[in-house]
Order: structure tokens, then C-alpha cells, then sequence
């Protein structure tokens, strides 16, 4: 992935070559380089701390783990082991400076706090990458009020991510979710639990093997691609691109679906009330309520699975 620091870096050094060229030039000096493009020389300067964070907690089988670290990616990891461990990486090349926040680890009443003070303020020609890789028990409540990118596998306890940026990706993953982010995908595979939430201003839900008792997943921008859903009470619903979604057969919904600006089509489920821009699929007993919908875009409903385990 490429990042913020990588791509404003690659700018601003590309303009300080042009600014230096034009000066060569009116001085009555030649281009620099074999192509004629001369990249004047830099000494990038990156302030950081020394020692980077690597820290082990003895918290028992169900800590309160509270990640806040700004634009750092986030990797979440379990073992059975009643510690929580979290090892910071960073990986640079080339023509780096600005200045990093030093990122801690202190222990709580119930579990531990990662935390970073801001974002990291870095130009970068070439890469930089910031990660920390966090390893919990599974029964770990985790809770991340900031990250550049989250990913999240093998959880038995329900996942609370609130970021800007994402992406947030999720797997093998037994509990509640209550996810959401302004700008990227969300992306779920193999996930169970009683209410699960994930929604995204600018980006496509991208979802297999997902079930729930209530399921609520919403972009304003962006398609919904969702396989072997597991249904009952809830929405998938996007303002902005196509839906296809797959319905397990041990779901129980009445399933209302519409689209403003497109055409709905059913292919192997019962429907009533058709129309080319709505229908309403029966799965089930049709226990749940749930709804799929669209303002701009075409939905297409199939069977997916038997079952969701």
C-alpha cells in the first residue's frame, strides 16, 4: 500500500527538482542526470524515538486492549496465552524527514492502552510504513479510536473500530463488530455474532460467510458485495453502486429490496410484490425484518448456502 507520507513526499521532492533545474538554468548551468532531469541531494532528518514500542502484559484471559495510534496500521492477532504483547514496527527507504510520535503502552484498571500522540508528520521520497502488531487472548475486548488501517483475525469477543481512514478488514471472527470509517472498504470474512454493524462514507462492503442476528452494514459510496449472508433482522444498503448479495438457507427474514435507479432481480427464492425496482424475497419462516437497497444501482438477490456455520 502506498501511503499519505509516500505520495505527498514524492510531490514536494519532484517540485524542489523542478525549482532547483529552473535555478541551474537561469545561472547558465547544464540539466544534471543522464535523462537531463537533475534531483538536487537532500539530507532528509526523521525524528523518532530510539527504542520502539515492545512491551508484554500479564492482563488474565479477557483484557480491555484500547489502541489509539493515529495513522498507524494496526494488526490484531490472538493466542492462548493470558498476555497482551504489541511490537512496533516502522519501514523506510530512501529520503525520509519529519518527525514521529513516540508511541507507549501503559496498563489500565483492565487491560492496557496503546497510544500514539498524533499523526506522524514525515516527507517521504521513496516508503514509509508504521505498524504495531498487537497479540491478544481471543476473549480480548478491543476498542480502536484511531489507525491509517485495521486487521483483525480470530477474536471471540466483540471488535469496537472507529477511524478515519480505512481500510478495516475482519476474519475468523466470533462476536459482535461495531465498525465504521469516513474514507475506505470494509471487509468481512468467516464473522458470526448477535449485532453486527459496519458502515463506510466512501467505500465498498465486501462480505462472505457473515451471520447475525441483527445486520447492519451502510456505504453512501460504494458497491455491495456480500456472499453466504446469514439474515434476520436488519439492512445492507448503499446510496451509491450495485448490490449482489447471497442469502444462506438457514436464514429467516422477509427481505424488502429497491432500487431508485436500476433493476432488482431474484434468482432461486420465493418473491412477491415484483417489480423491475423492488421485490420481496421470503426466507424462512420470515421471523426478521431486512432490507437491501440501493439509490443508484442494480441489485441481484441469489441462494447462497445451506447454512452459515
Amino acid at each position: 500500500m502506498i501511503s499519505r507520507s509516500t505520495l505527498i513526499g514524492a510531490l514536494v521532492v519532484v517540485e524542489l527538482a523542478i525549482v532547483g533545474m529552473a535555478a541551474k538554468a537561469v545561472a547558465g548551468g547544464p540539466p544534471d542526470g543522464a535523462f537531463g532531469f537533475g534531483v538536487p541531494v537532500f539530507g532528509g532528518h526523521l525524528v523518532e524515538s530510539a527504542t520502539k514500542l515492545n512491551r508484554t502484559f500479564a492482563l488474565g484471559s479477557a483484557p480491555h486492549v484500547v489502541v489509539d495510534v493515529h495513522d498507524v496500521h494496526v494488526i490484531i492477532e490472538t493466542a492462548d496465552v493470558p498476555t497482551v504483547h504489541a511490537v512496533e514496527t516502522v519501514d523506510k527507504a530512501g529520503y525520509i524527514t519529519g518527525t514521529v510520535p513516540e508511541m507507549t503502552a501503559q496498563q489500565t484498571a483492565d487491560g492496557v492502552r496503546i497510544h500514539t500522540s498524533g499523526d506522524s508528520s514525515v516527507v517521504a521520497f521513496g516508503s514509509f510504513d508504521r505498524e504495531v502488531r498487537i497479540t491478544v487472548p481471543p476473549s480480548a475486548l478491543v476498542e480502536i479510536a484511531s489507525a491509517e488501517r485495521i486487521d483483525s483475525s480470530g477474536l471471540r469477543a466483540k471488535l469496537v473500530a472507529h477511524i478515519v481512514e480505512g481500510p478495516i478488514y475482519v476474519s475468523d471472527h466470533r462476536g459482535d463488530l461495531d465498525l465504521s470509517c469516513s474514507d475506505g472498504r470494509i471487509v468481512l470474512n468467516d464473522v458470526q455474532g448477535a449485532d453486527i454493524a459496519a458502515n463506510t462514507r466512501d467505500g465498498r462492503l465486501l462480505f462472505r460467510r457473515v451471520a447475525a442476528e441483527r445486520l447492519d452494514a451502510t456505504s453512501n459510496d460504494g458497491r455491495i458485495e456480500a456472499v453466504d449472508i446469514h439474515a434476520v433482522d436488519g439492512a445492507l444498503t448503499t446510496h451509491d453502486g450495485r448490490v449482489n448479495v447471497s442469502f444462506t438457507g438457514d436464514s429467516d427474514a422477509t427481505v424488502n429490496v429497491k432500487t431508485s435507479d436500476g433493476t432488482v432481480h431474484v434468482h432461486g427464492l420465493p418473491t412477491t410484490d415484483d417489480s423491475d425496482t423492488s421485490s420481496v424475497v421470503h426466507l424462512g419462516s420470515g421471523r426478521g425484518h431486512f432490507e437491501v437497497a440501493t439509490n443508484d444501482g442494480s441489485i441481484n438477490i441469489t441462494r447462497g448456502a445451506n447454512t452459515h456455520a
